[in-house]
């Protein structure tokens, strides 16, 4: 059985003062990434803001699996929850596609 994945969480503001909220509210939202991984998650989050628009970029990389993300929003919790959510879909279409879908036959096989 797989052991479980091991979470490591960086944050950067850029162009913006930093808040232990904010990287305390990302944490929890990236460990929601981990039980859709197999491997170490390293998840890299970039936060910025451009006039009134708040951006939040994840760089997540878990073993073979390695993606990037963008949500934009009015808040920056409503931002990291979009580039979260988005990073899930994309873990979960990956991991669909390493799935053995028994009983479909190959086309190279009798």
């Amino acid at each position: 059985m797989n052991q479980p994945a091991q979470l490591q969480v960086q944050t950067v503001f850029k162009g913006m003062d930093g808040s232990d909220a904010i990287k305390d509210y990302a944490s929890k939202k990236a460990a929601k990434i981990v039980k859709h991984t197999n491997h170490v998650v390293n998840c890299h989050y970039v936060f910025s803001i451009e006039k009134t628009v708040h951006i939040a970029q994840l760089h997540l990389v878990s073993g073979d699996f390695d993606a990037k993300a963008e949500g934009r929003a009015e808040t920056m919790y409503a931002a990291i929850d979009e580039v979260t959510d988005k990073l899930i879909q994309q873990a979960r279409k990956f991991n669909e596609k390493l799935k053995d879908h028994t009983g479909k036959p190959h086309h190279n096989q009798e």
